[in-house]
């Protein structure tokens, strides 16, 4: 178990309104993640829940004028550890915050068995922080996808599979506003598996249809549109570099393995500050993720051309 006195403590801060309507909230966790509410007329929404109940107690305390003459529902975009495992803070018979939790079924079965309760075990063996944390999967869940009639915002929850099996995005119309949580991200969205590049173009050529004034991801720091757009000429670019490169270089063995992959942008020839000069985007802070989730886009495209 991790010294507490020397794990890095996480706050919530409400960010400040970008130009964007003042029914959006958004909130940091650090450098974590970025996560939403909607206040409308009939109910405060709140898009996923964080990394633990204590950071979701401190969304709800920032939110608590909002919740007089409203009712309160909650959303997980999917199962991921920063965007579900607060749920506990809205469930059962002593929680402060007693709220539906909506999610897609695939949350349900993420965080009944399976690589979460593994990854939390891990997680809170390393991180005092999680040592309480109990995964709680949605309350009400949905297939094709669901809108919550809000009186003056109607909020659609739009199924995005392709980081995640479980996930979905959220639209609002009338806003033209589009929270695509993971589905896109800056500098590029993390393809969570390696057979699911396809799914994740789907989406969002389907969120770019949309037409957004406003597209605001949990990952990214950006309200720009055009990110959708920049997030497939990556995977295009991707596509085009890793076909020329298998005319020369060879892929290592095992390339598909998580103990591998990290290797693979190098046996092609295609290292990460070469690629981000060519899709013009820039590389700042740590870049630790940053590398990783690079070398598995290029693991998922290699995937897509049938290597």
């Amino acid at each position: 178990m991790a010294d507490e006195a020397t794990t890095p403590a996480i706050t919530v801060s409400a960010a400040a309104n970008g130009g964007w309507d003042a029914r959006l909230r958004m909130f940091h966790a650090g450098d974590e993640v970025d996560t939403f509410a909607l206040v409308t007329q009939r109910y405060v929404v709140v898009i996923d829940t964080m990394a633990t109940p204590e950071l979701a107690a401190q969304v709800m305390r920032l939110l608590a004028p909002e919740l007089t003459g409203r009712a309160l529902l909650v959303v997980n975009t999917h199962a991921d550890y920063d965007h579900s495992w607060g749920n506990d803070l809205f469930v059962g018979p002593g929680s402060p915050y007693p709220a539906p939790i909506i999610g897609q079924a695939w949350v349900t079965e993420r965080l009944a068995t399976g690589a979460d309760a593994d990854y939390l075990v891990e997680m809170q063996g390393t991180d005092p922080r999680f040592a309480a944390v109990r995964l709680i999967p949605p309350t009400i869940t949905f297939g094709d996808a669901l809108r919550i009639e809000g009186g003056d915002l109607t909020i659609e929850l739009l199924p995005t599979p392709g980081h995640t099996i479980d996930h979905l995005s959220v639209w609002v119309p009338q806003l033209r506003l589009l929270l695509p949580g993971d589905a896109a991200g800056g500098p590029f969205p993390y393809v969570g598996d390696q057979n699911s590049l396809p799914a994740m173009r789907v989406a969002l050529e389907r969120l770019r249809a949309l037409d957004a004034a406003t597209v605001i991801p949990c990952h990214g720091g950006t309200t720009d549109p055009g990110l959708l757009d920049r997030n497939l000429a990556y995977f295009d670019l991707l596509a085009r570099l890793a076909h020329d490169a298998l005319a020369t270089h060879t892929p290592p063995v095992g390339w598909r393995g998580d103990s591998v992959v990290a290797g693979l942008p190098d046996a092609l020839g295609l290292p990460l500050d070469q690629v981000a000069q060519q899709a013009g985007f820039p590389l700042e802070g740590d870049l630790t993720f940053t590398r990783w989730s690079y070398a598995c886009a290029l693991r998922a495209t290699l995937v897509t051309l049938g290597v």
